[in-house]
């Protein structure tokens, strides 16, 4: 029989294991989360934006909804989407400034007003486009969608 502590050390080591398992991954080249699990995260947030009473805790749709695990999919989707939009744009910030625009292949500049909940439907459309891609890493085609959506315009 495993004393307390033995079982406080391997549960520790289980849940290190676990925590870290994703970031291993990816140091691999393998993402857990890829075009497909995007796909469905996002589809179920947008059907959360399109549920006029999605506010409303009481209503048959709205708990039919949390049942289903949309608001928690779909919250991780709005998470990562903003997640990626925020390190797009302080990578953008570090760059050396040169005065030209901005590399297209790398780059996406979003158009003062753009949401998170916006970029969330462009990625949808996007990834619904594109089906023979939702193989692919999650990072790699949310940057392929606002790049292919958003494109930096040229200074004039």
């Amino acid at each position: 029989m495993l004393t307390a502590r033995c079982r406080l050390y391997v549960l520790t080591t289980a849940l290190t294991c676990v925590f870290l398992m994703p970031q291993g991954a990816s140091a691999l080249g393998f993402s857990a989360f890829d075009g497909n699990e995007m796909l469905k995260d996002c589809k179920a947030w947008v059907s959360l934006l399109d549920n006029p009473n999605f506010q409303d805790l009481d209503n048959p749709d709205t708990l039919r909804a949390m049942a289903r695990g949309d608001m928690v999919n779909g919250a991780r989707c709005v998470g990562y989407v903003s997640g990626v939009i925020d390190d797009h744009f302080s990578c953008q910030l570090n760059e050396p400034s040169s005065g030209a625009a901005l590399d297209p292949t790398k780059h996406f500049c979003l158009p003062d007003g753009v949401s998170p909940n916006q970029a969330v439907r462009v990625i949808v459309k996007w990834l619904e486009d594109h089906p023979a891609r939702l193989h692919e890493a999650a990072i790699v085609l949310a940057l392929d969608a606002l790049r292919d959506n958003f494109p930096c315009r040229q200074k004039k």
